[in-house]
């Protein structure tokens, strides 16, 4: 046994293709280019889609102008119920005017009905 490797038959050249064969290959590859870029993505052209009618518009339409007021009814809810809530806060936080307790103040009797209680 030797260790040298058997020597192989030199590989036969591949056939060329003929000039027709490539043609063919080259011309289909730009048709698919050309689809590709045109839009139609080398299928065949389906029909447009049609645009949605008068009523469908309508009531779309509709639907989102009753969807916008109800959010600006909402707002204005949570308005109102801030301003009662802030209106309760500043009347609970309110200042009271300082009393004088003098005894000259009630000698004289010039303090108000409601300090006495």
């Amino acid at each position: 046994m030797t260790d040298a490797p058997a020597e192989q038959p030199a590989p036969a050249e591949p056939e060329k293709p003929s000039e027709s064969a490539r043609l063919d290959t080259i011309e289909s590859k730009i048709d698919r280019l050309f689809d590709l870029v045109t839009g139609s993505g080398g299928e065949q052209a389906s029909e447009p889609e049609p645009e949605p009618d008068v009523k469908t518009e309508t009531r779309n339409a509709v639907a989102e102008v009753k969807r916008r007021e109800a959010a600006r009814q909402k707002r204005a809810e949570e308005k109102a119920a801030n301003e009662k809530r802030l209106a309760a806060v500043e009347e609970a936080v309110k200042e009271k005017p300082p009393r004088e307790y003098r005894r000259v103040t009630r000698w004289m009797r010039w303090e108000d009905k409601k300090d006495e209680g």
